[in-house]
């Protein structure tokens, strides 16, 4: 009776073990451009942010307002103004900013047209993610709200 070879000794079991490492590879590789991404896009963010401080500076002293000036980012006040039901406009004017486009579906103009914005908060990793259908806010969702 013939001896069987080790699994080890098999030529299709290393094409195996190849293909596996390879995927795994391919799969750890993606993360790293997606944090690229963050970087870069983190530090646009704070470029902006620097930016208007120094003009700022330059400028002279401005009267001051009677009412308060609504900073660009939302709060959890802010948050907990807005009510589903709302159109993007009323958002928009609680809040004090335009919202960022994060994913549009559908026709504009139609029922199923669902656009999710999002604002970030003022704490670090802070944000709020709202999603609109047919002109309506359906859902909000925030983490790190303060």
């Amino acid at each position: 009776m013939e001896k069987k070879k080790s699994i080890f000794k098999r030529w299709w079991f290393w094409v195996i073990v190849i293909i596996v490492i390879i995927g795994i590879g391919a799969v750890g590789g993606g993360e790293e451009e997606t944090n690229t991404t963050e970087q870069a896009s983190t530090e646009q963010q704070k470029e902006a942010e620097t930016q208007p401080k120094k003009t700022e500076e330059k400028s002279e002293p401005q009267p001051e307002e009677t009412e308060p000036e609504n900073k660009p980012t939302i709060s959890k006040a802010e948050f907990d103004a807005i009510k589903n039901g709302m159109t993007y406009e009323e958002v928009v004017k609680i809040i004090g900013s335009e919202g960022e486009v994060m994913s549009e579906t559908g026709e504009a103009g139609s029922e199923f047209h669902t656009i999710m914005y999002s604002w970030d908060g003022e704490g670090i990793g802070a944000n709020a993610t709202l999603m609109f259908q047919g002109g309506k806010l359906q859902s909000k969702s925030q983490f790190g709200l303060d």
